[in-house]
């Protein structure tokens, strides 16, 4: 090797730390984020500790203590259609890193061909040596009237870019930023799709329960009618309370055909959920299961730090990463791009003398490029590369400020959804004491049975109520649960950990040895 060229080699090495990515930075808005939610929790240690393991718990979802719904969460989580294209979707992200990556290595190839030429010598190359004399008919010459040749050729190619200014490392960090981007994609889809899991199970629950409770009050209705409508006829009531009463107990006798449907639909998308045809889910819903009612408070340290582990936040701020380092490869560009492409090889006049070590070749070129002018192009790739930066923080910023709103928003609803469902349940405890009472009363002779159905009537009534709270409240606490990306909380030092060793681990993600792979 020339010492030109090893004095290349080594500047291009010493060179290549060099990057025109800008600096790592927090858009404004989000760095002047407010660290506490306005509907946080009165601080209470006997709070946080109450609650210590549900907010711990990686199944935050157990949380329910509904052994029905845990077996849908997993049902849907191994077989949902969402989920296995978002794992599709991240493979391919997957696969274009280590398209990326490559132009980060040399390029090596091998090649072999033979030739075989059968020319006239007083043509070509063979002419232009003076070969052919004159070779009109019966003339003597010197050499033969054609040239009949063999080349056989074994060759290895070596072609390598410097990468001076970061050009090619920009668009390895950049594919590596949308890779991550994309597995948040997938903890994003899989958060949906747990969330709707529980939400739907949640709705079916209720009309189910609605369903009975309704039909429960349709029988007491109708009883409650034939008795007014005999007492109508002995003169005891009048007009207006008939019609009254019986228009209670059609409408009433109404809603039973749209909550069957309403039934029935929701079981409809939670088999689309777990990836099966409708109608056939009987084998994983329960009878007389019903997720939990969770009223224990919500955790003292909800700051907004907590929004990092909202995998659509942290897609949002990988993808500005990629747009940055974007930035870096195309201002790259604007600068000498310098190669160095090598041969070496084997070249024979037959394929017995290819094999012998001294039939061997060697060619090593070294090559710089400067772009002059090519119509603004360049300067143009910065432009789009600067712009879609800009893009990306703006999205950034979106997704943080709409996810700091649906926390308060959703902190502030369970906060309100359990009070309704608190006076609720008093309500419904209230109404079973009155029915309690009435019948007592009409079992001593002192009440009538007309007053102990109306009890028994506004019970039934109290727990359709209270039923639509207890899915009010589940949907509520869910909620929080999603706004804050699952979990209530990830410890800070354990999420930077995690993601330092997404970081170092990520050639051995894209380039497992055959041990790792299996083979």
């Amino acid at each position: 090797m020339s010492r030109p060229i090893v004095a290349v080699a080594v500047f291009g090495l010493l060179a290549a730390g060099c990057s025109f990515a800008p600096e790592v930075r927090e858009p404004t808005p989000v760095v002047n984020l407010p660290e506490q939610y306005a509907a946080a929790p009165v601080d209470s240690a006997a709070v946080a500790d109450s609650i210590r393991e549900v907010r711990e718990a990686e199944r935050w979802w157990t949380v329910y203590e509904d052994p029905v719904l845990e077996a849908l969460v997993d049902t849907a989580l191994a077989a949902n259609l969402d989920l296995r294209e978002a794992v599709a979707r991240v493979e391919e992200v997957r696969q274009r890193y280590r398209i990326a990556r490559a132009d980060l290595f040399p390029q090596i190839g091998l090649s072999a061909d033979g030739t075989y030429q059968d020319a006239p010598t007083n043509a070509g190359f063979a002419g232009a040596i003076g070969g052919g004399g004159d070779q009109t008919p019966g003339s003597p010459s010197l050499f033969p009237d054609r040239f009949q040749y063999d080349t056989w050729t074994a060759a290895l190619g070596f072609s390598y870019e410097i990468d001076f200014w970061g050009k090619y490392r920009n668009q390895t960090k950049a594919a590596i930023s949308e890779f991550l981007a994309s597995e948040g994609d997938y903890e994003t889809a899989r958060l949906a799709v747990i969330s709707a899991t529980i939400a739907t199970y949640a709705e079916i629950v209720e009309l189910r329960r609605q369903v009975e409770l309704t039909t429960f009050s349709v029988d007491i209705l109708r009883e409650r009618a034939e008795l007014t409508n005999e007492r109508y006829y002995s003169g005891l009531v009048t007009t207006f309370e008939l019609y009254t009463i019986q228009s209670l107990y059609r409408n009433t006798e109404a809603t039973l055909p749209v909550l069957e449907s309403l039934y029935e639909e929701a079981r409809g998308r939670l088999s689309i959920l777990l990836g099966r045809y409708a109608g056939t889910i009987d084998d994983l819903l329960g009878e007389d299961e019903a997720p939990a009612v969770v009223l224990d408070p919500i955790p003292v340290d909800l700051t907004a730090a907590l929004l990092e582990q909202r995998p659509d936040v942290w897609s949002a701020w990988q993808r500005m990463e990629a747009a940055r380092y974007r930035i870096g490869s195309s201002k790259a560009q604007l600068y000498p791009q310098i190669r160095l492409d090598a041969t070496v090889g084997l070249q024979a006049g037959s394929f017995a003398d290819l094999f012998r070590i001294d039939q061997y070749f060697f060619n090593l070129v070294g090559g710089l490029l400067q772009p002059i002018f090519q119509g603004g192009r360049l300067r143009a790739n910065v432009g789009v590369t600067e712009a879609q930066f800009q893009a990306a923080a703006a999205n950034y910023v979106r997704t943080v400020l709409t996810a700091f709103k649906e926390v308060q928003v959703s902190l502030v609803n369970l906060e309100k959804q359990s009070e309704r469902y608190e006076s609720l349940s008093r309500q419904t405890t209230s109404a079973a004491g009155s029915v309690d009472y009435q019948l007592r009363s009409f079992q001593r002779g002192v009440g009538n049975y007309i007053a102990y159905l109306d009890a028994r009537q506004n019970l039934a009534s109290a727990e359709i109520n209270l039923a639509a709270a207890e899915r009010s409240l589940a949907d509520a606490r869910l909620a929080v649960h999603r706004a804050l990306g699952g979990a209530w909380v990830q410890d800070d030092e354990d999420l930077g950990q995690q993601l330092e060793e997404e970081y170092e681990m990520m050639d051995r993600l894209m380039f497992p040895s055959d041990e790792e792979a299996g083979r």
